[in-house]
């Protein structure tokens, strides 16, 4: 067991490679293999390309293929598969890492790899990325919670939208997921009494990146996949 490698999951933060920690940059600098997810075929890695300039020129990269998709069957066979690739690669002693876009353990797909690793009994190191919610706040200078306020993070899902009423009862939001809904969302910020202060950032930490606080003028707009929204409880 003392030949097997190590297994990090590196979080290279939401856009912006300036972002990435110090940490980050080493573990990247030191290993032989980078296992970097996509979403499809045709997609490039987001992760990669925000770290690619801190990989070992020698460094293999690993893509795994990971669907946008609610089938959790076949979510599951491509945790395993992906799992099975990295656990080959460890038993041969060599370490690896994991790119993951914010937070590895924040709504990220390298947990559900990370259980199955560490499940196996192989050494793990996970290193903390800055949060999209974290960078876009920064971004749009907008404090996420002061004082005693709460704060809430919210993955929006159009089908099971939240209740108005629980809205209401909450200080400060960050809402991700955002794209597919955008028109309930609006509605709903609006009837909780947040709409006036609310942000939304789209890419942020891209050269594209985009800020836009008229959230009331989006009704009806596209929005990028890339995009959360913040809001704050509007003062009486």
């Amino acid at each position: 067991m003392e030949d097997q490698g190590i297994f990090y999951g590196v979080g290279v933060g939401p856009g912006d490679p300036e972002l990435l920690t110090l940490k980050a940059v080493r573990v990247l600098e030191q290993v032989n293999a980078v296992f970097v997810p996509r979403a499809g075929q045709e997609k490039e890695s987001l992760a990669l390309s925000i770290a690619a300039r801190f990989l070992r020129d020698e460094a293999r990269v690993v893509e795994l293929l990971f669907p946008m998709t609610r089938d959790r069957e076949q979510l599951e066979a491509s945790w395993d598969e992906a799992a099975r690739q990295v656990r080959q690669l460890l038993d041969r002693g060599e370490s690896a890492a994991f790119l993951t876009v914010g937070d590895p353990m924040l709504y990220s797909t390298y947990i559900y790899i990370f259980k199955r690793i560490t499940a196996w009994g192989y050494p793990v190191e996970t290193v903390p990325g800055i949060p999209s919610v974290c960078a876009a706040a920064a971004a749009a200078g907008f404090p996420l919670a002061e004082g005693d306020e709460t704060m809430t993070l919210v993955p929006w899902n159009r089908n099971s939208r939240p209740d108005p009423g629980w809205l209401q009862s909450l200080n400060s939001l960050a809402l991700l997921k955002v794209s597919s809904d955008v028109d309930g969302i609006i509605d709903s910020l609006k009837e909780a009494g947040f709409l006036q202060e609310s942000v939304l950032v789209t890419r942020c930490g891209h050269q594209d990146e985009r800020i836009e606080t008229d959230l009331a003028s989006l009704k009806g707009m596209p929005v990028n996949y890339f995009s959360l929204i913040l809001a704050r409880k509007e003062k009486l």
